[in-house]
C-alpha cells in the first residue's frame, strides 16, 4: 500500500509525475494570468482635431476633454511561443468612459463599451500594446456642430504597460477617439480627438 512506502519513494514518484507534464503546464506567468480578472483606472486629455473638411473651423475642432476611464480586463488567449516576435496575450476589456468638456464650453459625456487589447512580450517587463474599442453613451457638450444625446464612442490606442510589482502595473498610451451619433439626430459632424491616458492596473 502507498501509505507504507518510504517518504523518499513518494517524493521520487511525485517528481517523475511532474517531469511528465509539459513545460507550459507548470504555471508559467502567462498561464497563471489566463484565469484572472484585472482592474484599472486611467485619466487623460483629449485635443480636438478635424480630419474631415466639414469639421475645419467648427466648434468640434475646438473640443478639449478630461477623461476618466475605469476598466475591467479579462485575459482571453496567449499567442506564440516565448521566442516568437509576436508572442503576446489578447485581453478583453469592459470599459467606462467619462468625459468632462473643458473647451469650447462646459459639458460632460459618459459611455460604456467593450474592447480588445493585444500585449506583446512576456510578463515581467515593459510590454507594448495595441487596443481598440467601441461603446455607446450620452453626450452633453452643447455644440452647434454635434447634437447632444445618444452617441457612439470608438477609440484606438498604442501604449505600454510596465510592472511596478507582481500585481501592480503602470500604463500609458496615446489614442484617437471618435464620438458620433450616426446621424440619428443631426447635426453630426463628429468629434475627433487625439490625446493620452495614464493610469494603474491591478490583477
Amino acid at each position: 500500500m502507498l501509505s507504507r512506502r518510504r517518504p523518499e519513494t513518494i517524493a521520487l514518484l511525485a517528481a517523475l509525475l511532474l517531469g511528465l507534464l509539459p513545460g507550459h503546464a507548470l504555471s508559467a506567468p502567462e498561464e497563471e494570468a489566463a484565469h484572472r480578472i484585472g482592474y484599472g483606472l486611467a485619466i487623460g486629455y483629449g485635443y480636438g482635431v478635424a480630419p474631415r473638411d466639414g469639421q475645419k473651423g467648427r466648434d468640434v475642432q475646438d473640443v478639449r476633454t478630461l477623461a476618466i476611464e475605469p476598466t475591467v480586463r479579462m485575459p482571453l488567449h496567449t499567442f506564440g511561443t516565448g521566442e516568437a516576435w509576436y508572442h503576446g496575450r489578447l485581453d478583453g476589456l469592459l470599459q467606462a468612459t467619462i468625459l468632462v468638456e473643458l473647451e469650447p464650453r462646459s459639458g460632460s459625456a459618459a459611455a460604456g463599451g467593450v474592447g480588445l487589447r493585444y500585449l506583446l512580450g512576456r510578463e515581467g517587463g515593459l510590454r507594448p500594446y495595441v487596443e481598440g474599442g467601441v461603446g455607446v453613451g450620452d453626450l452633453d457638450f452643447d455644440l452647434s456642430s454635434q447634437d447632444n444625446g445618444v452617441s457612439f464612442f470608438i477609440h484606438t490606442a498604442l501604449g505600454v504597460r510596465y510592472p511596478l510589482g507582481d500585481d501592480f502595473f503602470l500604463i500609458a498610451n496615446v489614442l484617437w477617439q471618435h464620438v458620433s451619433n450616426a446621424n440619428i439626430h443631426p447635426p453630426n459632424l463628429g468629434i475627433d480627438t487625439v490625446g493620452f491616458r495614464v493610469g494603474i492596473e491591478l490583477w
